[in-house]
């Protein structure tokens, strides 16, 4: 499996999940999650997608410009939407390049850095983002009693390891 495809799975597994999910679960703010909600983490996770999405156009990625729409967080019809578009946006990648990362990691001051980087290595930075994420919705999920698949939010190389391990 090609590593667009893992990120095009990783999506439908969202988007199936998606479809689980009461309304009100995904808006509750959670106090496991400091008081944020399902859907912020959602949101968090597709946002990075949609700039990657439109880094890739510019040939520049800044996840610091994030537009933290409110709907994707709130709307579960409207986050699938988007996993769609995402969906169908991955699917048109057909080789790598290269592209400029910026990133400003100080919290006071402007210290912008530009990183060289890839669609590849900005797609696996991606996936295990969203991984970690899923990770994090897990806890509040099975909180409420919402059952999961053992492999949910868990990294690719643990589900390795668990397996050899098991053998």
């Amino acid at each position: 499996m090609t590593l667009i495809e893992h990120n095009i799975l990783k999506l439908e597994e969202i988007k199936s999940l998606l479809k689980q999910l009461p309304s009100e679960l995904y808006v509750k703010p959670k106090e496991i999650l400091s008081q944020s909600t399902v859907g912020q983490h959602f949101r968090h996770i597709l946002e990075f997608y949609v700039c990657l999405q439109n880094g890739i156009y510019k040939q520049t990625v800044c996840y610091d410009e994030r537009k933290r729409d409110t709907l994707i967080e709130t709307n579960m019809d409207y986050a699938t939407g988007i996993i769609e578009n995402l969906q169908l946006f991955l699917e048109k990648i057909t080789t790598d390049s290269p592209l400029t990362l910026n990133a400003n990691y100080a919290v006071t001051a402007d210290e912008e850095l530009q990183l060289k980087t890839s669609i590849y290595r900005e797609l696996a930075y991606a996936l295990d983002h969203t991984i970690h994420h899923l990770a994090i919705i897990k806890i509040a999920l099975i909180e409420e009693k919402i059952e999961l698949d053992t492999n949910f939010g868990v990294a690719l190389s643990t589900i390795r390891h668990r397996k050899v391990c098991a053998q």
